[in-house]
């Protein structure tokens, strides 16, 4: 975050129904963004201060990004709960460092503070001092962290929260007002919901979805390089000739399908960084176009204590690695493991991750968002490229950025802020010394995921998986491609649904077979999350042009028998 802020990629988050973000003007936004470049600089220096991590987190909330704010006011409340907690260990014993050295300081060189000096006179009142200003801070923590759920739209988590800090400072006089407004809004939020189920725009399940989670914009941050905006050359030649090596007859190439010509008060767009297949010659229907098998940049999990890891197979087999008893379907499982993912999760206890996902009814389940996670940052690791956005399987995937009109994402404070966290923290990864796995970079992760996974259901165990290859293909509503399970794993094979002509471009359906009976309306409101605009494929095209040719001659109908 202390590359320069560009005010021409500065687009907030925050989708809060309550109170409506605004942008901020270029002088505010030129303030805001400098104190977050300086205050980051400052965390380079003094990772273990929690009240730095507090201020940029406040920086971060008014910038208009509460998903960033909300990572850096937790990691302040982790750093308090350490510093304030009388047993010791590693991390309290840093920020009690910390703490002693900025509070000594302040007090013996500041003029506003000197005349307190003799409050830090001796090591005991020093310690003191630190105790008390830790406490203080913490209050000041969870007050932003109300701020910083509203923000972020997370009702649920405001309603739950604010009734932990009544409990938590039960002499504070701020926070039973906080519980009365999360009653309110989540009163106001349920009504809102239950007209829009009367009405048939969400069944019960999306209610309690939204009823109980927040969400923000996929937005690129404005300090985010290039290189982490676009896949550049080098990427497409890796993908070129991934293709290459698994199929004879398909390519990848700089695909135009999702570029727009001009319209009415509109202007033609085009889309630079839009990757897609086609047919090197003609293909016959049924005939298979890859087979996408795990590797770096295809990842499959579920939950099944059979399963072989690799590839979800089950059961597993006498097969595995000299360094631990883990077993797989295969050899082959075994040697992709040791490659690409193994190494930095043997070891290391993620039965937590499993024990939740093991409770998933679907393959939408957060927990099993949770596993992906875990298993994309292993990769990373493994590859030890110079950030985590370059490993194979991310550097590859797109999100939903840059859209006319953008859907918002699910988000909630568990499973978007503690639950990535405590996965980087069982990797033994600091995340306060450690700039590679902020919170921009673990959001920047999971809007990528999210634009690019797909569930499996392979047995009774629901999973989810980012196949690197099937993700290439674009979509259409009557598309010539599909793909299924031909090995009980997550392994994907594609094949045609009809014949394709030499240089047809080759699609999928972004929302399968739901989509057959759907009406065009229908259709284009659940691709909006990818596309983030009315989809243009040809039967929706076809469609609507039918749609607008009848209302125009009703239309002109009532206007010739109206007397």
């Amino acid at each position: 975050m202390d590359s320069p802020w560009r005010l021409g990629q500065y687009s907030p988050s925050s989708a809060c129904e309550v109170a409506p973000p605004i942008s901020l003007d270029h002088k505010r936004f030129a303030s805001e963004s400098s104190e977050v470049i300086k205050l980051t600089q400052l965390l380079a220096s003094f990772p273990y201060d929690p009240e730095t991590w507090l201020n940029r987190g406040n920086c971060l909330r008014l910038l208009g990004y509460p998903e960033l704010a909300l990572g850096d006011i937790y990691k302040a409340r982790l750093l308090v709960e350490a510093g304030i907690e009388k047993t010791s260990s590693v991390l309290g014993n840093e920020v009690r460092k910390a703490f002693r050295k900025k509070i000594y300081e302040l007090h013996t060189t500041d003029p506003a503070w000197m005349k307190w000096a003799h409050t830090v006179s001796t090591p005991e009142l020093l310690s003191q001092k630190v105790q008390e200003m830790l406490k203080r801070l913490e209050l000041q923590i969870w007050t932003e962290l109300m701020e910083g759920l509203m923000a972020a739209n997370c009702c649920g988590d405001y309603a739950r929260m604010s009734r932990e800090a009544v409990e938590k400072f039960p002499d504070d006089e701020f926070f039973p007002s906080e519980v009365s407004n999360a009653d309110a809004w989540y009163a106001q939020r349920e009504e809102v919901l239950k007209t829009a189920v009367a009405e048939g725009h969400m069944n019960e399940d999306q209610m309690t979805t939204t009823l109980t989670n927040g969400g923000v914009y996929p937005t690129p941050y404005p300090f985010m390089a290039e290189e982490f905006l676009v896949r550049d050359e080098a990427v497409f030649k890796g993908i070129e000739e991934d293709f290459r090596r698994v199929s004879t007859n398909s390519m990848v190439v700089r695909s135009t399908i999702r570029n727009t010509p001009a319209g009415e008060g509109s202007e033609a767009a085009t889309e630079d960084d839009c990757i897609g297949a086609i047919a090197r010659r003609d293909i016959t229907a049924g005939e298979t176009i890859l087979i996408d098998t795990m590797s770096s940049g295809s990842v499959g999990i579920d939950a099944d204590p059979a399963g072989c890891p690799t590839c979800c197979a089950s059961p597993v087999k006498n097969f595995w690695n000299t360094c631990c008893s883990v077993l797989y379907c295969s050899q082959s499982c075994a040697d992709v493991a040791i490659e690409t993912f193994h190494s930095p999760i043997c070891g290391k206890d993620f039965g937590y991750l499993y024990t939740a996902a093991r409770k998933a009814t679907t393959t939408t389940d957060f927990a099993l968002d949770a596993l992906l996670l875990m298993r994309v940052l292993a990769i990373s690791q493994v590859e030890d490229t110079d950030h985590p956005l370059k490993s194979t399987v991310l550097v590859r995937l797109t999100p939903a950025y840059g859209f006319k009109e953008p859907n918002l994402i699910i988000f909630n404070f568990e499973d978007h802020i503690q639950t990535p966290i405590t996965i980087l923290q069982t990797f033994g990864i600091n995340i306060f010394t450690n700039p590679l796995y902020d919170t921009w970079v673990l959001h920047t992760i999971k809007c990528r995921l999210q634009n690019n996974k797909h569930g499996q259901t392979l047995g009774d165990w629901p999973g989810t998986s980012i196949s690197g290859l099937y993700s290439m293909l674009n979509h259409s509503c009557s598309p010539n491609v599909d793909w299924r399970h031909d090995s009980a794993s997550s392994e994907v094979t594609m094949f045609t649904t009809r014949d394709c002509k030499q240089g047809e471009e080759l699609c999928i359906s972004y929302i399968g077979s739901r989509g057959d009976n759907l009406t065009v309306v229908e259709r284009r409101k659940k691709l909006m999350g990818w596309f983030g605009m009315a989809c243009r494929c040809e039967k929706c095209t076809e469609e609507a042009a039918t749609q607008e040719d009848e209302r125009n001659a009703l239309a002109r109908n009532v206007q010739t028998i109206s007397p």
